[in-house]
């Protein structure tokens, strides 16, 4: 017997994104999502779209390799980006070349310390080198071989890793000599890091008690010159130094099988179940180049390349973590906007989250309504509802009601059963009103609907906050 229930209303996506590869829609939380693409759940109970990618400073000459900084306390602050063999500093206004490099492909990496910034660019590349703020030179770089990845100031020393040796050298500890510190020492090493074993070293991090030594599948806690933990995080490291995220909780890293959380004095975690599709779909030749940055309030994120997942792909892909809600989402910035590099930087006035892209522009990310002036694209697919207990009854909906703010023009789409992942069929459009009302939508009968809200935008964000069904007839079972 057929009946009828009036007034249905779609939960608040308060559980954001919760991918089907990781739970099927029918043990999924109601309050959940299939997909939010360029949206975000940080105002909790709606989904907004993200902000954009401003630009920061003057487009460099090509693609943005490494990014560094070094605040000198007094007020000195200097942004550096590096575009194949040339190292420029930024003053707030313009770009000045600082140094040559011998190599267009080495990615520099930087770490300040004693008011200097320490930068090595790999065992084949130039030796290690300081910069003060205006030029590069040898101050306090003692006797460190070239490197791959550089932490200066744990435990007094500075401290140099060679992947293609498999070493971790370190220099004496810092001492004072008349009204500064003077640097020495530099050859000697760590040992019992398993040199030779399959295994390169891919980063460097310092955290309170002790330095991080990263290989692609285990993590090396250093205490110091002679102390070593002999039972290192096994199965899981990481490919990337820049992957390596230091949050207001912890670490955050990738690794080929998720991204990760390290609490320091305990073994990884993973975080990132809920979008394991998109985890699995990261290619293995961006494994190297992932790359991240915490935005200084709530998030950490990681540009990830180009990723396709269910015939879709997203070119430049960024996945984003809200720390608080443990909830995911996805960014894909605009065409030709291709994130190479990363840094949080502190200028004097805002700290701000700094993108370098391939084609040379420097922007700040989470910033204006448009990526470098090309709009942003939105996308926000519903799970998969049944409306009754029983997915074996048939059922048709009728009436719709779609909440949201500064959508007008945004298409409203839905699936049944077992349409294809992307056959969608119409519904209408959003119009300027807060709450637009389609009286005379209709659905053919289903066991099971989702809904889809998709459009573009380049002004204030858009904010969708809910859906309401006017009638649900129930018709019960289908019949053979």
């Amino acid at each position: 017997m057929s009946t009828t229930t009036k007034n249905i209303k779609i939960p608040y996506p308060t559980e954001g994104m919760i991918r089907s590869a990781q739970l099927n829609d029918t043990i999924a939380p109601e309050n959940s999502c299939q997909l939010s693409a360029n949206m975000h759940f940080d105002r909790i109970g709606s989904v907004t779209t993200r902000n954009g990618v401003s630009t920061y400073a003057t487009t460099l000459s090509g693609s943005v390799l490494s990014l560094g900084t070094l605040s000198i306390q007094g007020g000195v602050k200097r942004l550096l980006a590096q575009v194949g063999t040339d190292i420029s500093s930024w003053d707030g206004a313009s770009w000045t070349s600082v140094r040559t490099l011998t190599s267009a492909t080495n990615k520099a990496r930087y770490s300040q310390f004693l008011n200097l910034l320490y930068t090595v660019n790999g065992n084949n590349g130039d030796v290690v080198k300081t910069f003060d703020g205006t030029s590069y030179g040898t101050t306090n770089v003692g006797s460190l071989p070239k490197g791959d990845y550089v932490q200066a100031g744990f435990e007094g020393r500075i401290w140099v890793a060679d992947r293609v040796l498999d070493r971790l050298y370190y220099t004496d500890i810092v001492q004072p000599s008349g009204g500064g510190y003077v640097i020495t020492g530099g050859t000697a090493f760590v040992e019992k890091l398993s040199p030779q074993d399959g295994q390169s070293i891919t980063g460097l991090f310092r955290v309170p008690r002790a330095l991080l030594v990263f290989k692609q599948n285990s993590i090396f806690r250093v205490y110091g010159a002679s102390s070593i933990d002999p039972y290192p995080a096994y199965n899981v490291g990481t490919y990337s130094q820049e992957s390596i995220i230091q949050a207001k909780d912890g670490v955050y890293f990738h690794h080929p099988t998720g991204f990760f959380k390290f609490s320091y004095d305990n073994q990884p975690t993973e975080i990132s179940k809920r979008v394991i599709d998109f985890v699995n779909n990261i290619s293995r030749t961006n494994y190297d180049n992932i790359i991240g940055i915490y935005d200084n309030k709530d998030n950490v994120e990681w540009g990830v390349g180009s990723v396709t997942v269910e015939g879709v792909t997203f070119a430049n892909c960024i996945m984003r973590y809200t720390i608080s809600t443990q909830l995911w989402t996805v960014y894909d910035l605009a065409s030709g906007v291709t994130p190479t590099a990363m840094v949080r930087y502190d200028d004097g006035t805002n700290i701000v989250p700094v993108l370098g892209v391939s084609s040379g522009k420097v922007g700040r990310l989470e910033n204006g309504f448009d990526d470098f002036g090309a709009p942003i694209y939105y996308d926000y697919i519903d799970r998969w509802r049944s409306f009754t207990e029983l997915y074996s009854h048939a059922k048709a909906l009728s009436g719709m009601m779609v909440q949201t703010e500064n959508a007008a023009g945004a298409i409203i789409e839905y699936q049944i059963d077992k349409d294809a992942p992307n056959k969608w069929r119409p519904i209408d459009k959003v119009d300027q009103n807060f709450a637009s009302l389609f009286p005379n939508m209709s659905t053919d009968d289903f066991n099971r609907f989702r809904f889809r809200i998709q459009g573009t935008t380049n002004g204030v964000p858009m904010i969708f906050s809910g859906v309401e069904f006017m009638s649900l007839q129930d018709k019960g079972f289908n019949e053979n």
